[in-house]
């Protein structure tokens, strides 16, 4: 992250939250205890590469004096926090952020990269930079804290906002291709295969491939996410530049069909694991 406290809303949230812990003589595990969040989860604000949910920065002003007045007066992190939030994420998949902090399951195809959520940094940023036009270094690691900060729902034992959902169930199927397109370089993609692996432990995780012989696949290598909440289901379909969000019941149920078919056709989670360790199917 930008070590220039005002390259961006975030890096100076990052500095603003250093700032006030420093002033009132306390360490990152004073804050971490004081706002019941971990203090790795700390130490990434404070590094700017998570980006505070609204509960955070409350409690933060809380602990250091600087909330409002009144109840209707925010505090100075918490308006601070509305800045971040509404320069990090993209009007258009805003959306996204929010059904997936509330999801309970999420079901997503991936033809070409690994899944977001499954995502290491290092991968992240070698697959963000990738696109064209080629993002400013702002908005490059805006949008990689962006990625890691959604990765916190599939946490089992994380402290997460309280407008969260229990953590959601992830069943990913990515095609074999995401293996061997190289992010970054070689060392990179190693470490996103052994993530991959570690990822797959998880009880809430489930992760097939959709090998090479398999052929052409119902999706046409299209990729997809339902997202599953108590309030219903949504498709969420990206492309380079803007997203779509399907909200109809027969839209829906066709991509859920399509989903079905398609862990139908992928590997089982054993051989998956197995072809992604690089050992034969």
């Amino acid at each position: 992250m930008a070590s220039d406290p005002y390259s961006s809303p975030l890096a100076y949230f990052a500095e603003e939250l250093k700032r006030l812990r420093k002033r009132n003589g306390m360490t990152q595990g004073d804050v971490a205890k004081g706002t019941n969040y971990a203090l790795s989860t700390v130490s990434a604000y404070e590094t700017g590469h998570l980006i505070p949910p609204s509960d955070f920065a409350t409690r933060a002003d809380k602990l250091f004096g600087t909330d409002g007045q009144t109840e209707d007066d925010e505090g100075d992190l918490t308006r601070l926090q509305h800045l971040v939030e509404q320069v990090s994420v993209r009007p258009w998949f805003r959306d996204r952020v929010e059904v997936e902090r509330k999801a309970t399951e999420i079901k997503e195809y991936e033809s070409h990269q690994i899944p977001g959520l499954l995502q290491t940094e290092e991968y992240a940023r070698a697959a963000i930079a990738a696109a064209r036009p080629a993002p400013s270094t702002e908005e490059l690691e805006q949008t990689v804290a962006l990625r890691m900060t959604r990765q916190q729902i599939l946490e089992l034992d994380g402290d997460l906002p309280l407008d969260q959902e229990p953590t959601p169930r992830l069943w990913a199927i990515i095609d074999e291709s995401a293996l061997h397109h190289i992010a970054g370089n070689p060392q990179v993609m190693q470490v996103q295969r052994d993530h991959l692996v570690k990822m797959a432990q998880q009880p809430n995780v489930t992760i097939q491939i959709m090998p090479f012989s398999q052929g052409l696949t119902c999706a046409y290598g299209r990729s997809f996410t339902i997202l599953t909440s108590r309030s219903g289901s949504v498709v969420h379909v990206e492309d380079a530049r803007n997203a779509r969000y399907l909200r109809e019941y027969e839209q829906v149920m066709r991509y859920t069909t399509i989903f079905d078919y398609l862990r139908a056709s992928a590997l089982d989670d054993q051989k998956s694991l197995r072809l992604i360790k690089g050992e034969k199917k």
